[in-house]
């Protein structure tokens, strides 16, 4: 029989030593040794408050505890440090509650009880999709998804079909891909997959008017800073012609809403992944401002836990091996937020009223070293047994990231923690794009790396290569 301590003595705490000792399967698995709690001091149900939790760890050995279950729904990261850093020398599996909603409504049942996740590090309530609100904005509409073979795209997809939609086009580059996110959609009519890049105007010309879309949402891109250090080339034509070719043609073909995805290292880039990402909203917003029939708007927002090439898969394969775990720097922080948030964010942001830039409140940033320590505890190990090392910053990384530019302001949105980011940045004329493309398309296949960081400086005046700031 494992010996379980609950972490919260309040109303998640209540509920859940409730529906415990109301269930032989849990009675006969588990011992509740006791409760944890800085403020209450009752006991529940005979069970003991034993103490607080910077006690934790001291409780954990001297109880002989097998598992940790957190039962405070919607603690804020300082809570949740504060109890993996009591737990730190202690190999215990942790487990959490649901959101403090299922909690109060009585939608709680011991089966919501799971493993702690790393999305429970970001220390807030998952962004909600507010799907009565926006359904109506979706209902009977055609949506073509592009990169919906990447982790942000194939969301995106998987939550429209949450919605009313007549029909949902998945575009993606790689079969692979595009195979998997058939497998994991399963089967619904309502989704037609199509072999496509962006990068190919007259494939994407040809599918756009064929299938009539009304919304369009942009989430190919290259994403890789490294990678695209090396290969500028490969970011102008992905990201910056992709997007114009998407974004060109979604205006011509009278296409109602385009939103562009993009991400806060496009917020004064140091990297060729974020200048050409900060090329291609320009490219975007200059279209909203030519007063054609297309509504156009970008949505911003930071690192995405457990997406494709993230630090998180890439934490978790360094643990599972032994480690050491590699933190470019002990000062660096990111935004986080959830896959699903992120696709969230773009669903909402299309069906916003007025706005061209949308930013999620993503909380506080998070240190990158305090995410791999958290993730080595969640593992049940201890720093002793897991090492740290630190590898430097890479070139094209921020120390810290930002989410609007020194121009913009953020003013609220009709949605809860999305912001409008408004500004008065200097837009294109149609001429100056088409210009600009097609030089671009020329210095991409002619022109030296270096060359190639010279020409995004000159249309993304605030890039500054290989800043650390």
């Amino acid at each position: 029989m494992r010996r379980l301590l609950i972490v919260g003595a309040g109303e998640a705490g209540r509920v859940i030593v409730h529906e415990f000792l109301a269930s032989a399967t849990m009675r006969a698995k588990y011992t509740i040794a006791g409760l944890v709690d800085d403020f209450q001091k009752r006991a529940i149900r005979g069970i003991p408050v034993i103490g607080g939790i910077k006690d934790l760890g001291d409780l954990v050995a001297r109880n002989d505890i097998d598992e940790v279950l957190i039962a405070i729904p919607s603690s804020d990261r300082k809570v949740i440090d504060r109890i993996l850093s009591s737990l730190s020398d202690s190999p215990v599996s942790v487990k959490i509650v649901p959101g403090l909603y299922e909690i109060v409504e009585g939608h709680f049942t011991l089966r919501q009880i799971r493993d702690f996740d790393v999305v429970d590090l970001l220390g807030r309530e998952e962004i909600g999709f507010d799907k009565e609100q926006i359904s109506p904005c979706f209902h009977d509409k055609v949506v073509f998804v592009t990169g919906a073979g990447g982790s942000i795209g194939a969301e995106i997809c998987r939550q429209l079909l949450e919605l009313p939609v007549k029909k949902v086009i998945a575009l993606g580059r790689g079969e692979s891909s595009v195979y998997e996110l058939i497998q994991g959609l399963g089967v619904d009519q309502r989704v037609e997959y199509i072999i496509g890049d962006v990068r190919d105007y007259t494939k994407i010309d040809r599918e756009l008017r064929r299938c009539a879309p009304h919304i369009v949402f942009h989430a190919a891109a290259h994403k890789h800073v490294s990678f695209m250090e090396d290969h500028p080339d490969e970011a102008l034509k992905n990201n910056v012609i992709g997007t114009f070719n998407c974004a060109n043609i979604a205006l011509e073909a009278g296409v109602q809403r385009f939103v562009l995805v993009s991400t806060d290292k496009a917020v004064a880039p140091t990297s060729v992944m974020g200048a050409t990402k900060r090329l291609a909203e320009s490219i975007v917003l200059s279209m909203a401002s030519w007063g054609a029939g297309t509504r156009f708007s970008v949505t911003r927002f930071g690192n995405v836990l457990g997406s494709r090439g993230s630090v998180l898969p890439l934490f978790k394969r360094q643990i599972e091996a032994g480690g050491p775990v590699t933190v470019t720097h002990p000062e660096m922080t990111r935004y986080f937020m959830s896959i699903r948030e992120a696709a969230r964010l773009v669903i909402k942001s299309s069906s916003a009223q007025s706005g061209s830039v949308f930013v999620l409140d993503m909380g506080q940033p998070i240190k990158i070293l305090d995410l791999a320590r958290n993730l080595i505890q969640l593992y049940g190990r201890t720093p002793n047994a897991v090492n740290i090392v630190f590898t430097g910053v890479r070139r094209g990384e921020k120390l810290n990231e930002r989410t609007f530019t020194d121009r913009e302001t953020l003013e609220p949105s009709e949605f809860k923690r999305l912001f409008v980011a408004r500004n008065d940045e200097v837009l294109m004329s149609r001429g100056e794009v088409s210009r600009m493309i097609e030089q671009i398309k020329v210095a991409a296949d002619a022109l030296s790396p270096d060359e190639l960081r010279r020409l995004i400086s000159r249309y993304v005046p605030d890039y500054v290569a290989g800043s650390s700031s």
